[in-house]
């Protein structure tokens, strides 16, 4: 995964240069041109929910890191609860986030989750998130195998998407927002954004100052794997594989919601759909996880598991 294709930013006036928000828009149009939709069934024995959000904020601690609020759309954060109790999120760095709280039910996972938040596009009101989940498994997205747990601090933005009405209905992975007007609105029949993060890494570790300004992304470390059995050359190191997905109380037609991050990818569709992760998990119990839930996959708890 090469580190220009990263993020995307909101249609609102951002205080940088023009010549950053004319690149912004380059990356994003390049962006669009290569998700690609995949199966979504969820295998891994690590199935960490998390409560619905710890909150919004205009804030991106990894793409402006060290930068003013307001920069950026707006974000709904998960996980990790120290984020938005600092003045500025975007100042956070790995001591002060690394075993601060999290409102998951692993409390050794006080990782960062974040994506765009989605919105009514008559009414600009937020659709609420109403579940969150972080699956972790195989690096070859099986249920049980390799995988060794990310590198502490790592920072990625992954753009692996794919949208669905939920498990419970035959609606095919979408790239766009579908029609989900045949769904109830219950657990796993209503609009479900999925993200998976690469499982390929070339071993070296993330290294990041505090002084840091702009973006921290460490996504030229890590790679997507080219199939179930091989990463691609440079990336021989095979990570845990994280997919995140996101149910939205959401069941109308897809005509009338758009993400924050829609408008500067210059579409209303969704396609702009990506997450971030910071790993602040305490490693200590990422590791725990990965062994008793992954590999061998032995001693397993709902604790630990999900």
């Amino acid at each position: 995964m090469r580190s220009h294709q990263v993020h995307r930013r909101s249609h609102r006036a951002m205080r940088r240069p023009p010549r950053a928000l004319v690149a912004l828009a380059v990356v994003l149009g390049s962006l669009l041109a290569t998700q690609a939709a995949f199966p979504t069934s969820a295998t891994g024995l690590a199935k960490i929910q998390c409560k619905q959000t710890t909150g919004t904020a205009r804030v991106d601690p990894i793409v402006y890191h060290n930068g003013p609020t307001g920069s950026g759309h707006l974000h709904q954060f998960f996980g990790n609860n120290a984020f938005l109790s600092l003045p500025n999120p975007n100042t956070a760095n790995y001591t002060s986030l690394m075993g601060k709280g999290t409102n998951c039910v692993n409390p050794a996972d006080t990782a960062g989750y974040w994506s765009p938040t989605l919105h009514n596009t008559t009414t600009g009101a937020i659709v609420p998130a109403v579940a969150f989940t972080a699956y972790y498994r195989s690096w070859n997205s099986r249920s049980r195998g390799e995988g060794v747990p990310y590198p502490p601090d790592a920072r990625l933005i992954a753009n692996r998407i794919a949208w669905t009405c939920g498990q419970k209905e035959r609606v095919k992975p979408a790239l766009s927002i579908p029609d989900c007007s045949m769904a109830d609105g219950g657990s796993g029949s209503r609009l479900t954004a999925h993200i998976d993060f690469p499982s390929c890494w070339n071993g070296v570790l993330p290294r990041h100052w505090s002084t840091q300004v702009g973006n921290t992304n460490d996504n030229a470390l890590f790679a997507y794997r080219l199939d179930k059995q091989s990463c691609p050359p440079g990336f021989p190191v095979k990570t845990v594989e994280l997919r995140v997905t996101i149910q939205f109380q959401y069941t109308g037609h897809g005509t009338d919601v758009m993400l924050s991050s829609d408008p500067m990818a210059n579409t209303t569709d969704g396609r702009s759909l990506h997450a971030d992760f910071w790993n602040t998990w305490v490693q200590t119990g990422f590791q725990t996880m990965v062994r008793d839930c992954i590999n061998p996959g032995l001693n397993r708890s709902a604790a630990v598991c999900g």
